[in-house]
């Protein structure tokens, strides 16, 4: 991870004295974009906040990188990536009686019904239910320990520094948390899945059971996925300890942008702040 520097960086041919320079094409260097204006960033309600882009790598704007803060259902962005790796997305599902009772956001999955496994990580990313998100890791591990085993093992894998997660939907514990320099990293390894990221830029889908007995309709609650044409994606999360968290990642100038706000009280307002004063002083 970089800042961009107020000027363009130049990439010069290699010298070398005496030795003939090979003329095959080398990897095009995507440079990093210019700050061209000095104007004071928004103020953000948030606790913590970044605003990445993707393909030159280049952080835009940082507040309390490294405050490990709970994540909400953000984890379940890790929850998505350990299924993809785990199982196939064609597999069957059956629900069992306690994950149809799960509080918070609830389908109203019913006992034996069987779903893919692609239909129940519709269903934990687009309207962020939780009890797709248990019954996923029970499916994938057998029990929902294991299953945060194999969620803190990819986040080694990550190097991921500052996060630790207790469960998979994203419950308030003080072993369920992460920074937004790490979810950066988490956002990475997300993209490189584009199941995932077709999901996360849906807005509105329905499932339904292999039998077609049980129909369930899904709506996203990410609400700028919703009024800003440019949003793509990525995932929402709200608890009374963590506050609002959002991750949003926007099309723009043919690259991606990603704003990651944790604790706080508008989500989508900080994200929209962030994404408009990024426009405003920087280009591509």
């Amino acid at each position: 991870m970089f800042f961009p520097h107020t000027a363009k960086d130049q990439v010069r041919p290699p010298q070398v004295s005496g030795v003939a320079v090979s003329r095959a094409k080398a990897p095009q260097a995507i440079t990093a974009p210019e700050l061209v204006l000095n104007l004071t960033p928004p103020a953000l309600t948030a606790k913590a906040a970044l605003a990445y882009d993707l393909e030159s790598g280049s952080i835009l704007y940082s507040k309390n990188m490294d405050q490990a803060l709970s994540i909400a259902s953000l984890t379940k962005l890790m929850t998505a990536l350990v299924v993809v790796e785990q199982t196939d997305l064609q597999n069957t599902v059956v629900v069992d009686l306690p994950d149809s009772k799960i509080v918070g956001i609830n389908l109203g999955l019913t006992a034996g019904e069987e779903l893919k496994v692609a239909d129940l990580l519709s269903a934990m990313l687009i309207p962020s239910s939780n009890n797709a998100a248990l019954i996923l890791s029970k499916y994938v591990a057998g029990d929902e320990a294991k299953f945060v085993e194999l969620m803190n093992e990819q986040a080694r894998k990550l190097g991921l520094r500052g996060t630790r997660f207790s469960n998979p939907v994203g419950w308030d514990t003080d072993d369920n948390h992460s920074t937004v320099q790490d979810l950066i990293l988490v956002v990475k390894e997300f993209v490189k899945h584009p199941e995932l990221t077709q999901l996360v830029r849906t807005a509105r889908m329905e499932i339904v059971s292999l039998d077609g007995k049980y129909t369930h309709q899904l709506l996203t609650t990410n609400q700028l996925l919703l009024n800003n044409p440019e949003v793509v994606g990525i995932k929402t999360g709200w608890t009374s300890k963590a506050l609002g968290n959002l991750i949003i990642m926007a099309n723009h100038n043919q690259r991606r942008v990603v704003t990651i706000i944790l604790g706080s009280e508008n989500r989508e307002q900080d994200s929209q702040k962030l994404l408009d004063w990024i426009e405003t002083v920087y280009i591509w």
